[in-house]
């Protein structure tokens, strides 16, 4: 669905029991997700949108190798995202206006640009980041030929070009924002060609573009192990029978399911591998600057999928807010624990449609470590599991009198850390210290301003009150290396 302040999510019923929207194959479900209403299907809305899919699915013998991802204005703009985040789960993507990046959708100049770090965030949801991905895929764009995001089609049809490609863009003559009745069924008979073929699961030529092991799959192809994240990573392999050549940028660990057929060779980065695994999922790693079969030896807390950051990647899994049991002693600081935390659940309510899980620190249980992320409000004084996370963590010096992170050293009276780690109790799970999802109500005047704005980590200073742009004035923020360091 496109953009819609107001249809939350009875609204959201009622019109799809009314409309059926601009495509109505026979012999198809069509599922109208609702993504968590208008956050642009990002963060929660995007795994929504997974959900409804394998909710359909235990529903009904649908046939997994055909599904198509279509969607118009910001359901463009998703079907952009997700069709270049997932593509793998899909036969077809089809995107209809909307917006496909950051920047020049939004007309910045770099004297406009906000901080390094939130550039570098852009990098989790920009679809030309990821658009060799869409290489594994039928894809075709829309746009009126008088409609002004017909830009997203046109940053895309740039960033096919530059990886010698070509988008397939319809354009409807002299339309608005809407579709061209003609051009509307010329998309229709594409998508119904493109769904009788279905997915290659085992294609012989795949790729994997990405910035995070959040998005890291790609057919047979997943990526364990990035050199660096928010660098362009990549992965190209091809098949030919019992033989695979690989080459990687940016990656230190990957593995390939190989399918019923054994691999009995293997190139990687132009080095044939001496003793090709054979097994029905291979791991490799590089270990130094030579590929090896196996996964890479345990060294410790490393970044791995769905364990990689930033603060808001903590929100598209179920999350328990862990109260403080008692006030703190700087008046600032228990000031704007209160605001936040009134601040987080009055938006995850309004924004993301969600009510927020609960708990003081001294209620938590071992269940609770074991099958929720912890989002943990306060001070080591005032929450137990903060302190206890401090005292693992011997990079963090938090006192009453003065907070030392990364080489910056602050007064506790009127400065917070805001961060996410792996939880000390359960690595398998985010431990998030004083934040909730970090884009606020000042960015939703455009859907394509709901990004991350902190990275894994930052300091801000209480002095300046909360807004809705930040919680506060950073001070200074950063990303942990691959060990959480």
């Amino acid at each position: 669905h496109g953009r819609g302040d107001k249809e939350t999510d009875l609204y959201f019923i009622s019109n799809r029991l009314k409309k059926l929207g601009n495509f109505t194959p026979q012999n198809a479900i069509v599922l109208h997700p609702f993504g968590r209403q208008c956050i642009g299907w990002k963060s929660a809305g995007e795994i929504d949108v997974l959900e409804a899919i394998n909710d359909v699915a235990q529903r009904y013998q649908i046939d997994r190798d055909r599904i198509a991802l279509m969607g118009f204005s910001m359901g463009g703009a998703g079907a952009w995202h997700i069709g270049a985040h997932y593509t793998d789960r899909f036969a077809l993507v089809h995107a209809g206006a909307g917006f496909a990046e950051t920047a020049q959708y939004n007309r910045l100049k770099p004297d406009d640009y906000p901080p390094v770090y939130e550039q570098t965030l852009w990098g989790v949801y920009d679809a030309p980041n990821y658009v060799r991905n869409l290489f594994n895929v039928p894809v075709i764009a829309y746009s009126g030929e008088i409609d002004k995001q017909i830009q997203a089609a046109q940053v895309m049809e740039a960033a096919f070009e530059a990886e010698s490609r070509t988008l397939k863009h319809l354009i409807g003559p002299k339309m608005g924002h809407k579709y061209d009745p003609e051009t509307q069924q010329a998309i229709a008979e594409m998508v119904t060609g493109a769904l009788e073929e279905g997915r290659d699961v085992f294609a012989k030529s795949v790729s994997l573009q990405t910035q995070t092991l959040r998005y890291n799959r790609m057919h047979w192809i997943t990526a364990t192990g990035l050199e660096k994240h928010w660098e362009d990573s990549r992965i190209d392999a091809k098949r030919s029978g019992s033989a695979v050549q690989v080459k990687t940028k940016n990656i230190n660990e990957f593995s390939i399911a190989t399918g019923k057929s054994p691999l009995l060779s293997m190139t990687v980065d132009g080095v044939a591998l001496k003793n090709p695994p054979t097994m029905d999922r291979a791991f490799l790693h590089k270990a130094d600057g030579a590929w090896k079969s196996g996964k890479l030896p345990p060294t410790g807390l490393r970044k791995l999928p769905g364990m990689q950051g930033p603060i808001d990647d903590a929100f598209l899994a179920p999350f328990l807010v862990v109260l403080p049991d008692k006030k703190s002693e700087s008046h600032q600081v228990q000031a704007w624990v209160e605001f936040e935390l009134a601040h987080f659940e009055q938006r995850w309510r309004a924004t993301f449609r969600g009510k927020l899980r609960k708990k003081k620190a001294s209620e938590v249980t071992a269940e609770d470590t074991r099958s929720f992320n912890l989002v943990a409000f306060g001070e080591p004084q005032t929450n137990s599991l903060i302190a206890t996370a401090v005292g693992a963590w011997d990079d963090l010096d938090w006192g009453k009198q003065e907070l030392s992170l990364a080489g910056q050293q602050v007064a506790a009276v009127n400065h917070l850390p805001l961060m996410i780690r792996p939880n000390p109790a359960n690595p398998k799970k985010y431990l998030v210290i004083n934040s909730g999802p970090t884009f606020r109500e000042g960015h939703d005047r455009t859907n394509s301003l709901q990004n991350p704005k902190l990275p894994d980590w930052a300091i801000i200073n209480l002095e300046q009150k909360p807004s809705d742009l930040a919680a506060g004035r950073v001070v200074a923020a950063g990303f942990f290396d691959e060990s959480w360091k």
